[in-house]
């Protein structure tokens, strides 16, 4: 007996040194699958395209058209045929003493004999002719510009006949009735260059100057930081480190310098400038009235709380163009306010020079105000009210106190506000395309270049850039995020306003201004909309005497596409909430609930916070060189196939995806949020009675979590009906689009139906967002009256 229980003993032991895993059950293998076809369609959706952006910046698309003539056309004409290639055109023709002469860019060229073919070149261009035919060209130097002086080496492109009297370019066989070829070749970095204005200077000669600007700005920051703080070891003396410091400022000084004096003016440049002084200046302006929005309702007694709250939702409902129309109507050359209500008060009159960086900034920051005050409401809200009750007892005063505690409880949350509005302002197009007049911003350069121009490589170019800051914002909020404590812990107390009768009042009169302008904005718009001649009906009433109308909700005689557009913006809407909720829900739930695949589950959720960075304008392109392309290839194979994608070019399906995909982390993370909240035993009890995961899922997670999915819903349905910056790139003339409508009505000048078609945008989304109040309220009254218990 004791010799078993020694042994037993052994055993045990033996086994306890032994990992025990569970073996991976069909579900289980079917859950990984799913997570897998989670992360296949957001790299579709995300990354595919995103490297088309890449490879359309770093490429130049090369035509290659050639022209040979008929036989009849030979008795008739000397001409014996034209290549083109890459701004230079090589053209053969018989002069009058049936001599062979060769032109390379209408200029004639000397050429020698050699095997029996005709030789000539400039530096660049190289051709070969025989038997009064041109036979093969070789093309090493490209001209993107034609008009311009600029020239690129590339790698060669080589044109030639074959035996079978067919044309192949760089042995790609010309398709059977065809003349013309596209093929690209590698640039580098030369659109940015050009974008910049960076002339006489190579661009290994530039990169090592950026990367000792780079080197020397993060040398600089340790060094200061070892100033600091003298505790660290390195800081063994402080002269060293300021000699050091002097020499680091000097080298980036030079290399800027030496960069500088390579640079020609550039208005796109300029570009950039503008918006980071537009996406400061709103980030700024925009978290300092959220926060004192927010502390007014959570921190005072200030009256009107409620209103307030809802107030401040309002600038979700409507596209960002009815803010710069609404300025238009108040502050513009015609505007109520500019005018001195159309000279009735001529001494309230006042010009605040609407078109350009006021205007951009004062559209932006209502734009990026309901965000930044949510963020800085749910901060406040998490603050314990010990921690106030310590600092009064021991003698703090107010102001040592907001400075001691209120701002250091709120840093993460305060930061997370400030990524956010500058994200939205500087990617934002839809107010500086109607208020940015001649201050350009690089959201509107995107539109000029692939809508104005068609230049979709320097639209490539400039998605890069604007591509840029946003990514940093991001990747330094992740950080933070990361570093964030809870602050609220089980025996945390509430914040409890107490009454001070000067600081309610101040910050009453701070809340309700501020409900004023939100409100003013939507109403002048549904004002104007309802004029019938702006603003003559009101400065000539003899001349025109009806005020009011509704002329311009019908649409009739206006671009955009009227009622058809606003359907169909409902019917995208509402498909983008229901599909984009299941996706986002399901794939939140695989990720959160499943076991294991702790590495594909992190590229499941690397992939679906992805999303935040992205800005909408950067999307679109995106899709348009993805999803437009007829072959996709694999890398570093050179196999080609046809892009099974390509059947979603132009239609609702393109559109909803960009809309699920545009706004899938908001969603991703509102559903992770909720699923987080449920007790993990619901699952454990699931698999011990053997109840596959799919109905535990469909039983018992929905229905927990149907106001999670709800909001989602809604989220998708009123961001997509609102959003421009996406869909602009994307939308046919048979899939017109409501916010994509008021662009073009602003552009013709039909200003009224464009704020027309606004009101009718926030109107349903308000309408949808009520719907919405009573299924969950009716939901709940339902199902969840277990939770009141």
């Amino acid at each position: 007996m004791f010799d078993s229980i020694e042994g037993l003993s052994l055993n045990s032991g033996t086994a306890s040194n032994q990992r025990v895993t569970k073996r991976a059950s069909a579900e289980d293998w079917m859950r990984r699958l799913l997570i897998a076809f989670a992360c296949l369609w957001l790299i579709v959706g995300i990354v595919l395209p995103l490297l088309d952006v890449v490879d359309k910046a770093t490429h130049a698309e090369i035509v290659v058209k050639i022209e040979e003539p008929t036989e009849q056309e030979k008795l008739e004409d000397s001409f014996r045929g034209q290549i083109n290639v890459g701004g230079h055109a090589v053209i053969l023709t018989m002069e009058d003493d049936k001599k062979e002469t060769l032109y390379i860019n209408n200029k004639p060229v000397k050429t020698r004999k050699r095997k029996g073919r005709s030789q000539g070149e400039i530096p660049g261009v190289y051709a070969e002719i025989a038997d009064e035919r041109i036979e093969k060209i070789v093309c090493s130097v490209v001209q993107p510009d034609i008009t311009g002086k600029d020239v690129l080496h590339v790698s060669p492109i080589i044109i030639e006949r074959t035996k079978e009297q067919r044309w192949k370019v760089n042995d790609k066989l010309l398709s059977l009735g065809d003349n013309v070829m596209v093929i690209e070749r590698f640039i580098g970095m030369v659109n940015f260059f050009d974008y910049f204005g960076i002339k006489g200077i190579t661009q290994s000669r530039t990169f090592m100057a950026l990367g000792s600007i780079f080197l020397a700005g993060i040398l600089i920051v340790f060094f200061v930081f070892t100033l600091i703080r003298p505790t660290m070891p390195f800081n063994q003396n402080g002269m060293l480190t300021i000699g050091i410091l002097i020499l680091l400022a000097f080298q980036a000084i030079s290399s800027i310098e030496f960069l500088t004096g390579h640079m020609e003016d550039s208005g796109l440049t300029q570009s950039v400038w503008n918006s980071l002084n537009v996406g400061l200046a709103t980030t700024t302006i925009s978290v300092t009235l959220a926060f004192l929005y927010a502390y007014g309702i959570h921190r005072t007694l200030m009256i009107g709380k409620t209103f307030c709250r809802i107030v401040a939702m309002i600038p979700l409902f409507a596209p960002t163009m009815l803010y710069g129309l609404s300025l238009v109507y108040m502050f513009g050359h015609k505007g109520v306010v500019t005018t001195g209500f159309f000279g009735y008060y001529p001494w309230l009159a006042w010009d605040i020079g609407l078109y350009g960086f006021t205007g951009i900034v004062i559209a932006e920051v209502v734009f990026t105000f309901p965000p930044a005050f949510m963020i800085m409401l749910v901060a406040l809200s998490n603050t314990d009210a010990r921690l106030y009750e310590a600092s009064e007892s021991l003698g703090a005063g107010k102001t040592r106190t907001f400075f001691k505690v209120t701002i250091p409880s709120i840093k993460f949350g305060l930061l997370s506000a400030i990524f956010v509005s500058f994200t939205l302002s500087f990617t934002d197009f839809g107010a500086p395309k109607i208020v940015g007049g001649q201050y350009n911003i690089l959201a509107v350069d995107i539109y000029k270049h692939v809508i104005g121009q068609q230049n979709f490589g320097m639209g490539a170019t400039v998605s890069i850039i604007l591509l840029i800051p946003t990514v940093l914002a991001f990747i330094a909020d992740r950080i933070i995020q990361r570093r964030a404590v809870a602050l609220v812990t089980a025996r945390a107390v509430p914040f409890a306003p107490k009454a001070d009768r000067m600081r309610d009042i101040l910050f009453s009169v701070i809340g309700m201004l501020i409900a004023a302008f939100i409100l003013t904005m939507v109403f002048m718009a549904g004002v104007a909309s309802l004029v019938k001649m702006w603003p003559y009906s009101f400065t000539h009433p003899d001349r025109y005497p009806q005020i009011w109308t509704l002329k311009h909700y019908l649409f009739d005689d206006v671009g955009g596409g009227g009622y058809r557009a606003f359907w169909n913006s409902i019917k995208m809407a509402g498909m983008t909430a229901v599909i984009g909720a299941f996706i986002t829900f399901t794939s939140a739930y695989l990720i959160e609930k499943t076991k294991g695949a702790r590495l594909l589950k992190q590229v499941a959720y690397f992939l679906s916070i992805l999303p935040l960075a992205l800005p909408g304008l950067v999307i679109g392109i995106a899709y348009i060189f993805f999803f437009n392309k007829p072959n996709l290839s694999i890398p570093f194979t050179g196999i080609e196939f046809s892009n099974p994608f390509n059947l979603l070019y132009g239609t609702m399906a393109i559109l909803i995806v960009c809309n699920i995909i545009h706004f899938y982390t908001v969603s991703f993370l509102t559903a992770t949020t909720a699923l987080r909240q449920l007790d993990k035993e619901f699952e454990s009890v699931s698999d011990s009675m053997a109840v596959p995961f799919y109905k535990t899922f469909m039983r018992v997670t929905v229905p927990v979590c149907f106001p999670a999915i709800l909001e989602i819903a809604v989220y998708y349905f009123v961001s997509s009906m609102a959003t421009v910056s996406a869909v602009i790139f994307l939308y046919t003339s048979d899939n017109p689009i409501a916010a994509v409508a008021v662009v073009n009505m602003d552009d013709a000048g039909d200003t009224a139906p464009a704020a027309a078609m606004c009101m009718l945008i926030v109107f349903a989304n308000v309408i949808l967002r009520s719907l919405a109040e009573l299924v969950g309220h009716f939901f709940k009254q339902k199902t969840q009256a277990w939770r009141a218990r």
